[in-house]
């Protein structure tokens, strides 16, 4: 058995343990983790231009045929704490209880794996499977003085809240070399995601399915989407340009009274844009733009909408409750030195826009996903003359938001956030 066959069936192996991997993740900036392989995370997610391993083809696709013939296996765990303050007694419908509530100290692991091989001077292919959107947290369900109704304990009074969601890309990827700077790439995509809301049934009387509106197990969805891209490898600088598309999932029918049109949670489109100039002969400098269009996903972009008032939307339906966020912009900046033909040293960082405003604090406050400064560093160093070792740690500034409980006017709220996110991965070339 050859070499390349061997590689190829572990690649798929990866792949496997990939689509079985079922926890949420929490991530940097809304939904989308900071970058998906180790290199990326030691730049701060700086590295749509950059094609040196097998997870240039999840970056883009398009830079698979550069990298040739190789396998990165690595996974990334992630740690992440957040909590909630409420002052205001409470003079509304549904009061949150007054005081601190501190978030389950949560732990998550997403693998990812991707082989790409190179058929001849114009032509590559690839696979890959990996984790791209996740969030994941809960909060323990407390006593509480102050329920209008439901369970007297837990943030809206059912008890634990906890919300998590996660998503897994398995990508076949097809790239063509236009011309020896330039080429074109392709990745259609099949996704699988799960959800699972917990200690929302005491808004049942504000659904239009009250029985599907929380308490109900892990959902399960597929669906599809798409990548496109474009990569130009000059002498000192390399340029690359994706679109990923919406992807259109199936609906979470066990949720379809909690989110918008039934329990409708596709993932949103990314753009990006990334260059890369080597100013020195061993020194890389990155940077990438990247937008996340969030609006256009009723369950994340919908602003809030009190379901109690008569007229008003209620949940689960066309134009219901959903946590208000905007389209998010990310600049991830990255820089790599090259200290010998063995190792590689990297540092990064990365900022992201503001996701929501006050008025969408409630919802939100359940889910923060409210990160905009991100420091990250990183190293890769030779095991064997094949075989490589990528070690990268992101590092998610604490940050607080505030708002207002559109429910009980007269409450503020402040959400604070703060992740970790470590990845390890083994690159091999032959």
């Amino acid at each position: 058995m050859s070499v390349r066959t061997v590689m190829w069936r572990v690649a798929a192996l990866g792949t496997v343990l990939c689509a079985g991997a079922g926890s949420a993740w929490g991530a940097s900036g809304g939904l989308v983790l900071t970058g998906t392989s180790a290199k990326d995370r030691g730049m701060g997610g700086a590295g749509m231009a950059i094609a040196r391993d097998a997870v240039a083809a999840i970056n883009n696709p398009a830079a698979t045929v550069v990298v040739g013939d190789q396998l990165t296996i690595g996974l990334t765990i992630l740690y992440q704490a957040a909590d909630l303050e409420v002052s205001g007694a409470g003079a509304g419908p549904f009061p949150l209880e007054p005081g601190r509530s501190d978030n389950k100290e949560r732990f998550f692991e997403v693998p990812f794996a991707s082989a790409t091989h190179r058929i001849d001077e114009r032509w590559a292919v690839g696979i890959s499977a990996y984790g791209l959107f996740g969030l994941g947290v809960a909060f323990p369900g407390h006593p509480r003085s102050n329920c209008p109704f439901g369970m007297p304990s837990g943030p809206l009074c059912g008890g634990e809240s906890t919300l998590d969601t996660s998503a897994l890309f398995v990508t076949p990827t097809i790239a063509y070399r236009l011309s020896p700077a330039l080429s074109v790439g392709v990745s259609p995509a099949l996704v699988y995601s799960r959800f699972k809301a917990k200690g929302f049934t005491a808004l049942a009387p504000a659904s239009v399915d009250p029985a599907n509106i929380g308490d109900n197990g892990i959902d399960e969805a597929f669906g599809y989407a798409a990548k496109i891209g474009i990569h130009y490898e000059g002498e000192d600088v390399a340029i690359g340009l994706t679109y990923q598309t919406e992807a259109n999932m199936e609906r979470y029918e066990r949720y379809g009274g909690l989110l918008p049109e039934g329990g409708n949670f596709d993932l949103p489109a990314i753009l990006a844009l990334g260059i890369a100039y080597d100013p020195v002969a061993d020194v890389t400098l990155a940077a990438d733009v990247q937008g996340v269009f969030y609006a256009d996903v009723p369950v994340l972009g919908n602003r809030f909408v009190n379901p109690l008032v008569p007229g008003n939307p209620m949940l689960g339906s066309d134009g219901g409750a959903g946590f208000g966020w905007k389209d998010q912009w990310i600049l991830h900046l990255g820089a790599e030195h090259r200290v010998s033909e063995s190792l590689a040293l990297r540092a990064g960082y990365a900022y992201a826009t503001k996701l929501y405003g006050g008025r969408d604090a409630l919802l939100n406050a359940m889910a923060p996903a409210i990160m905009r400064h991100n420091v990250a560093a990183g190293f890769s160093q030779a095991l064997f003359d094949d075989v490589t070792l990528d070690v990268g740690i992101t590092y998610a500034l604490p940050l607080s938001q505030d708002g207002f409980n559109p429910l009980s006017p007269d409450q503020r709220i402040s959400s604070t956030h703060g992740i970790v996110e470590g990845a390890v991965a083994i690159n091999y070339a032959w």
